[in-house]
């Protein structure tokens, strides 16, 4: 009886063990467990799945990082208290967990990170909030960089986009994160970056522009910028839009797909200009926008002798406020390039990251990442397609309104309306100007 005893004991331990969060089993599971890869896009118009895509990415990750590594992130806004539990959650197993945030806000999720995890940036575990750019003489901490040292299977894991870790950008913004994994030469850099955005002073030099084997990097403030020196200039002049080649392209044509949640001022115009003039030099160009300029509006609209380029708006206002606010619209800031570039007639480009076509897009702390391989730029022109055909408006004429605006209910003995489709105001509590 005595041994009978004692072996149950050990197989309700076990069976302990076994259940519990901690236990062999999940461990097990942390180990199996990698980190899908490739290019991850929510829809906030549609189900929870479609709304919180990228954030369960990130908080997978979260779940399954190693005892002893690094997490690091950092973000201009933060306000997700179930990925601050999860980060605390990480903290308290071992793993070392460092967060930094832009000053714009200070939420609950950011307290919580604060008091769980300190504030001492010579420790292993910290939450940090930069007084403005981290790195940058001005602007704001604007990168939105995920890097997971060691999680399931995978090391070397990087993350980066358009998303911030916000309610926000999963039910009202569409967003994209870029997941790469066992990449050292690419996290080692992004890492570098991390590091210089922890110091929370002026670096030296503010602008890099980062060539790897298989990525590029641009680490903004860009100061002084031009026509003649802007980044987004520089990687559009070697595009060539005859004669792609290798399954790049349409029809031997270079195509250009542009997402941009904010393209305005003199910098946008000058960008809409390049585009404009390679449309008209035959490359197969579609733009769309969340919120543009008028300047840049009427250069991007400008007749060619193809026509004026196909463009598109995905601001909305849903929910019928008598302001007019804007409430649903894309936050994204990509583009992709699949063809004839300088010598290569079959290259296949994604750019992404935080740097929106605008003069604030080089002023602060940005960033954008270039990722070669025509499964990405599948991926991305897919994202851009979904959106185009179902969740945008033709700009420039008389067209379908998709999706069609709600109805507003009658109110104050005025007849049932639509909610807006033009006049829209780019303000109000969803509407993230940055």
């Amino acid at each position: 009886m005595r041994i009978t005893g004692v072996l149950g004991a050990l197989v309700l331990v076990v069976t302990m063990l076994a259940a519990s969060p901690t236990g062999p089993a999940e461990a097990a599971g942390r180990r199996r467990w990698e980190p899908p890869t490739g290019g991850f896009f929510n829809n906030p118009w549609r189900d929870r799945e479609a709304k919180f895509r990228i954030e369960r990415q990130i908080v997978a990750a979260i779940n399954h990082a190693h005892k002893g590594s690094y997490i690091r992130i950092a973000v201009y806004s933060f306000d997700r208290v179930n990925v601050a539990k999860r980060l605390i959650e990480a903290h308290r197993r071992g793993v070392h967990v460092q967060v930094l945030h832009n000053d714009h806000a200070y939420t609950k999720a950011m307290k919580m990170l604060k008091r769980a995890l300190g504030t001492n940036r010579g420790k292993k575990s910290w939450d940090y909030t930069c007084k403005t750019g981290c790195r940058s003489q001005q602007g704001v901490l604007h990168d939105k960089i995920y890097l997971f040292e060691h999680t399931g299977a995978a090391r070397n894991v990087v993350m980066t986009g358009s998303a911030n870790l916000t309610g926000n950008a999963s039910m009202h913004q569409f967003n994209d994160l870029l997941v790469k994994k066992d990449v050292p030469n690419l996290y080692d850099v992004v890492l570098g970056l991390f590091r210089e955005l922890k110091k929370d002073r002026t670096a030296k030099p503010l602008y890099q522009h980062k060539v790897l084997r298989d990525y590029q990097l641009w680490v903004m403030p860009h100061p002084r910028t031009t026509a003649d020196n802007d980044p987004v200039m520089n990687i559009l002049r070697p595009v060539r839009c005859r004669g792609a080649r290798g399954g790049t392209g349409i029809r031997g044509r270079t195509t250009i797909r542009v997402s941009m949640h904010s393209w305005n001022g003199d910098r946008g115009a000058w960008i809409a200009r390049r585009l404009r003039h390679l449309y008209a030099d035959g490359c197969n160009v579609k733009v769309m926008w969340g919120l543009a300029g008028r300047k840049m509006k009427r250069v991007i609209g400008a007749q060619t002798p193809r026509g004026r380029v196909p463009r598109h708006s995905n601001g909305y206002d849903t929910d019928c406020d008598e302001l007019n606010q804007v409430d649903m619209y894309s936050h994204q800031k990509y583009f992709t390039i699949s063809g004839h570039y300088g010598k290569d007639r079959s290259a296949s480009f994604v750019y992404t990251g935080s740097s929106n076509w605008t003069h604030s897009g080089v002023s602060g702390d940005e960033m954008i990442l270039r990722a070669k391989g025509p499964h990405l730029v599948k991926q991305w022109n897919h994202n851009f397609s979904n959106i185009w055909e179902n969740w945008s408006r033709p700009v420039g004429r008389t067209g379908g309104f998709r999706p069609a605006p709600p109805p507003c209910k009658a109110e104050r003995g005025l007849p049932a309306r639509r909610a807006t489709t033009t006049d829209l105001s780019f303000s109000g509590p969803y509407w993230e100007a940055d």
